[in-house]
């Protein structure tokens, strides 16, 4: 059996990416039954462990993403992110030695819009990183006492894969169609990037030693039914309603290959291996917008001295409220910094 776990970071700002991520988890080839036991094996990794000076555990990434810890001696608030990410990293076996070059092979599917993008370009240049973010990942010897003491007999963490979805893209999804007039909303566009992104870590991986896959998703905008994104990705697959409530929605969705149950879950993330993944989420996203940051504090031609944003609704009106002058002297269009809802 597999398990894919996603999450994402950026569904409630005004401004920056959108990010989705997914961990995959490979466990014993000949197992298809899933419970809540076999669910709690997994519980060990909020136990805190001692990683680089800091007591890290694997939980979701607003209770783990703490500015705080810069007063703890940290150079970075993604400090932790980093520390926890870095686990996954060596327990996936991955050759990257730095989250730049990781880039390549986390959002291979977003690299051309990235590119495209004034202030996103920057994160993928060699050797083009803001000196207050991690960057190298923390070797095996750092991270060990994690990966000792997080050790899952049967599960192992084998791969992670994003989507970074621009302000550009975001806006271009929901679009009205010019054929039916009708639009899509974020909510739309969560869930097909989410399922989406299942689909190609599927088709990516070697796993056809496996029959059974468990998704867990983390259900955010109050969404309950999901049959037909999930038709809609899987066309030649199966799709069955196995349950539909205000708290849970799950699916059982039988393709030439495999046989997957999709569980669409209310506070999700409670479930460490979604967790983990929106760690990957939040720490791609504040990467970004670390980068939007920078850009916009070396064109700065406010009255005021700049401030930085983190992109929720009252925050970025006042940003874009002082960054008037600079976008019209810089001919930055609002369409393509500004998510439309």
């Amino acid at each position: 059996m597999y398990l894919i776990a996603v999450d994402e970071a950026g569904y409630g700002p005004k401004l920056g990416p959108l990010v989705v991520a997914a961990t995959l988890w490979e466990g014993p080839a000949e197992s298809s039954t899933w419970d809540d036991r076999l669910a709690a094996t997994w519980e060990i990794m909020k136990t805190p462990v001692l990683i680089a000076g800091q007591r890290i555990r694997v939980d979701d990434s607003k209770r783990i993403f703490q500015s705080r810890t810069q007063r703890r001696g940290d150079t970075s608030p993604l400090g932790n992110l980093h520390r926890a990410l870095s686990v996954a990293h060596r327990s996936m076996g991955r050759p990257e030695s730095t989250w730049q070059e990781r880039l390549r092979t986390l959002i291979p599917d977003d690299l051309d819009d990235v590119a495209a993008v004034p202030w996103l370009t920057g994160m993928l240049p060699p050797r083009n990183w803001p000196d207050e973010l991690p960057n190298s990942w923390l070797t095996e010897d750092v991270v060990s006492p994690a990966l000792a003491a997080w050790s899952l007999p049967e599960w192992k963490i084998t791969d992670a894969r994003a989507r970074l979805v621009t302000a550009q893209a975001f806006n271009a999804f929901c679009e009205p169609s010019p054929t039916t007039g009708a639009s899509a909303n974020k909510s739309d566009l969560l869930g097909e990037t989410s399922l989406g992104l299942v689909a190609s870590l599927i088709e990516s991986r070697e796993l056809d030693s496996h029959t059974h896959g468990q998704i867990f998703f983390d259900r955010h905008g109050g969404r309950r039914y999901y049959a037909g994104v999930i038709a809609a990705t899987f066309p030649d697959a199966t799709v069955r309603v196995v349950d539909e409530t205000n708290r849970c929605s799950v699916y059982d969705v039988e393709t030439a290959n495999h046989q997957l149950r999709m569980h669409f879950t209310v506070k999700g993330d409670s479930f460490v291996p979604v967790a983990m993944s929106s760690l990957h989420a939040k720490c791609l996203r504040e990467i970004a917008m670390t980068f939007l940051n920078h850009f916009f504090r070396d064109r700065w031609l406010g009255p005021d001295p700049f401030q930085p944003t983190a992109g929720y609704p009252v925050d970025a009106d006042r940003f874009l409220e002082a960054a008037a002058s600079t976008l019209t002297t810089h001919s930055i269009s609002k369409s393509d910094l500004i998510r439309c809802r």
